[in-house]
């Protein structure tokens, strides 16, 4: 006998967990797990089972709630302030069968009370529907679910019945009225009313009757036409115009006075002119001026009236000057003439400033370049030697003619021609004479004392030199000291020689300020 082994499933639901017959525990939905009972079946052979398991999961709630007052929940406790607190577990009461747990999110709120304060006027009507004629605190009103949060709004009403008034407007104007409900009244009258809706002290309607006397005034017209200026009730007027005065009559009215005023101009006209003295005697308006001076006329305007001109008149002068030049070999002038000597008498008339003619005379001064021959004649022993601005130095110098450019003190452009003169050897008198010059530098004289050997030498000659190698003055030697007088010539730079006939003895340089 042939027994067979048996399978099956096991198709089972649980909440959030299952321990199968496995031992294991599953947490979540499955259908692949078996196991197999050996021997299980009812043959005697093993069976084996898969199992089908469907987890289903508890499940958590917020239940949100507003109340008013208080509110008794599922779990039977009365709550009377807002919590959020409180849970409840429904046993299986979820959709599939396991607990679900509600926590409570409760919101409560209060009724609420309140005075109505009102003011009204005669009377009113409350949301009670009762009307009050008079002042009252007594009644009471509950709006059903009447506060903001829907609870319950109990309302006292504190009532303040106010009254209309009425009056009589006493009122007294001049021409017309415009009263406090728009119409215009010309006329006297006693018959309009007018309610202030709200215009009694306490807010209430104010009726008003209307008395109302009109009173009016006069009018007069001027018409005037003037020269110059016009006084009218204590004014000047000099514009033409239309002009008003008011003044208050018997009535308390204003009358009114209109000036329609033409103010015809006058004229004061101040005429200026300027002439030359050769356009006199000058005639202006039959008036002759045979000088400068002011004249006046009255002439008569369109509109009749006076006025005065005055003419004054400026006599403008010819002017002669004298146009002080100085240049160097020529001079072009503005009469195209090119001058290259000095002269005074050239003349050219032109226009001044006032219209007139105006000579000028021309004084010309030419200064002339000019170009000097200087002779030098130094000994090598004497290098450097310093000419002007320019120092010869030993071997590199040589007899010869140098040109040095230098500007007058006219300012005119210069040449020196410089012829020196390098000897390379000298005698007994160049060995052994002695130069000395004093003061130096100077202010005006300078004495130069020579001397060869231990003797002073008294015959020779002094020699002036400008800084250009200019010749000045000789001063012949005739005792121990030779005095050179310097006052005429400029402050510079001076150069003195001793020469004893062809034989140049010495060379000092002198500064005089």
């Amino acid at each position: 006998t042939v027994n067979h082994s048996t399978t099956g499933v096991d198709e089972l639901v649980a909440c959030d967990s299952l321990t199968w017959i496995n031992g294991t525990t599953y947490y979540e939905s499955t259908s692949t797990p078996t196991y197999t009972y050996v021997g299980g079946n009812a043959a005697g052979c093993d069976s084996t089972v898969t199992l089908h398991l469907t987890v289903n999961h508890s499940t958590t709630g917020v239940d949100e709630l507003v109340a008013c007052d208080s509110l008794t929940w599922i779990n039977g406790t009365t709550y009377y302030e807002s919590t959020s607190t409180p849970t409840y577990t429904y046993v299986g009461g979820n959709a599939a069968g396991c607990d679900s747990t509600v926590t409570l999110h409760l919101t409560v709120n209060h009724s609420t009370t309140g005075v109505d304060e009102l003011v009204a006027c005669d009377s009113l009507t409350w949301i009670n529907g009762t009307t009050y004629y008079e002042s009252t605190d007594i009644p009471t009103y509950t709006y059903v679910g009447g506060a903001a949060s829907g609870c319950d709004s109990t309302v006292t009403l504190h009532l303040t019945v106010n009254h209309s008034t009425t009056g009589v407007d006493e009122l007294v104007a001049c021409d017309s009225l415009t009263w406090i409900n728009g119409t215009t009244y010309y006329e006297s009258t006693n018959i309009p009313t007018y309610t202030y809706v709200g215009g009694a002290a306490s807010g209430c309607d104010s009726v008003v009757t209307l008395h109302l006397t009109i009173n009016h005034g006069t009018h007069n017209v001027i018409d005037t036409a003037v020269c110059g200026s016009f006084v009218w009730n204590g004014e000047t007027y000099t514009q033409s115009g239309v002009y008003t005065y008011d003044y208050s009559g018997t009535t308390g009215c204003v009358n009114t006075e209109t000036l329609y005023l033409t103010v015809n101009p006058t004229y004061n006209v101040t005429d200026t002119r300027s002439i030359c003295a050769s356009e006199l005697p000058y005639t202006w308006n039959g008036i002759v001026f045979t000088q400068a001076g002011t004249q006046t006329v009255t002439l008569s305007t369109v509109s009749g009236c006076d006025s005065v001109v005055a003419m004054t008149l400026t006599v403008n002068q010819p002017t002669t000057g004298i146009d002080e030049q100085e240049a160097c070999d020529a001079f072009a002038w503005i009469d195209g003439t090119v001058y290259t000597e000095s002269t005074n008498t050239p003349t050219f008339t032109l226009t001044n400033a006032a219209g007139c003619d105006s000579v000028v005379t021309l004084h010309l001064t030419i200064h002339e370049s000019v170009t000097i021959d200087a002779y030098l004649t130094i000994q090598e022993s004497d290098l450097p030697y310093t000419y002007g601005d320019t120092t010869f130095e030993p071997g590199t110098v040589q007899s010869g003619d140098y040109t040095f450019y230098f500007t007058t003190a006219y300012g005119c452009d210069s040449i020196i021609v410089l012829h020196l003169t390098v000897e390379t050897g000298i005698d007994n008198y160049a060995l052994t004479a002695s130069m000395n010059v004093y003061p130096n530098p100077t202010t005006d004289k300078v004495n130069v004392q020579l001397t060869v050997g231990n003797e002073s030498l008294s015959d020779g000659e002094i020699q002036l030199y400008d800084m250009y190698g200019k010749w000045l003055q000789t001063v012949k030697v005739t005792g121990k000291v030779t005095e050179i007088d310097l006052s005429s010539f400029a402050a510079g730079v001076y150069f003195v020689k001793a020469v004893e006939g062809q034989q140049l003895i010495g060379v000092r340089k002198i500064v005089k300020e």
